[in-house]
């Protein structure tokens, strides 16, 4: 999902740094995953299985919004939200940091990544700690996933995402509820300059949010393309990074300010460029 402060009310060139400040977001956090992919595939990996990862994947997504949901009710104090947090990105951040670094190394890196979150306000810290979360996540998640389960999985998600944010409305609600306890698990896409970048966020700031779940799940299609090629891989980046474009488009020409849903556009760009990629390098 994408939420937005008045970004159409900015300036032309202020508003292609925000595009290109997503564009930037994609591109590091599939770097990362990538670069922990390849690694991970080398040693060996896991030999994925589509029948058992789609619904194990969109089950536990789906339970995970559930008691999100669950848990906005019930409790009111916010050093729950900021608790599921953490311990969200530091489990992404290890898992990055362990395919690299031993395990006691891993840890302290995990746990750097968590504090610079607490000692370092700025939108672009912020940024940079959920970057490299999200790719640890990802990773971690796609790896046990062949090309065609995560294909499966986008499609049934994109359309999931029409339906919360558009119908249900349950996603936006959740967003902005989250929001109100201090945790917002999602980039602040502001202009790419320093004093949007080493400011802290605030509701005055104009720019926009972009969910994880946007980038992460496009990033995982990337990942699983790995056993099929470096080459379909790096495609399928670029492709969620077109989507991203065009979702940024259709963003700034609605009539009216609201939060639209970003994944279909993004998961079409990723689905069709890591196709596409066959017809011109067969693997």
């Amino acid at each position: 999902m994408s939420d937005h402060h008045p970004v159409a009310a900015l300036p032309k060139g202020e508003q292609w740094s925000i595009l290109a400040h997503g564009l930037l977001i994609f591109f590091v956090t599939g770097g990362l995953a990538l670069a922990a992919g390849a690694k991970t595939i080398v040693r060996g990996g896991y030999v994925p299985s589509a029948a058992v990862s789609v619904p194990y994947v969109l089950m536990l997504i789906l339970f995970a919004t559930a008691m999100l949901i669950l848990a906005l009710r019930a409790f009111k104090n916010p050093i729950v939200f900021e608790a599921l947090f953490v311990l969200s990105v530091l489990a992404g951040t290890w898992f990055l940091a362990d395919i690299f670094f031993t395990p006691g190394i891993a840890l302290l890196l995990g746990s750097a990544v968590i504090l610079l979150r607490f000692l370092w306000k700025a939108a672009g810290a912020a940024n940079a700690v959920l970057v490299v979360g999200i790719a640890g996540i990802a990773a971690s998640l796609a790896l046990e996933m062949s090309p065609v389960a995560m294909l499966a999985l986008l499609t049934v998600l994109s359309f999931y995402d029409i339906v919360a944010v558009y119908r249900t409305k349950h996603m936006v609600k959740m967003f902005r509820d989250l929001s109100s306890h201090g945790v917002v698990f999602a980039f602040v896409l502001t202009p790419l300059t320093p004093r949007a970048l080493l400011s802290a966020p605030s509701s005055e700031q104009r720019g926009m949010l972009l969910g994880t779940g946007d980038v992460a799940l496009p990033v995982m299609l990337a990942i699983a393309a790995l056993r099929t090629g470096p080459v379909h891989a790096v495609a399928t980046l670029a492709g969620a990074s077109l989507g991203f474009a065009l979702m940024f488009m259709l963003f700034l020409a609605q009539p009216r300010r609201r939060p639209i849903p970003a994944l279909p556009p993004i998961a079409l760009g990723a689905s069709l460029a890591y196709i596409v990629s066959f017809f011109i390098f067969p693997s």
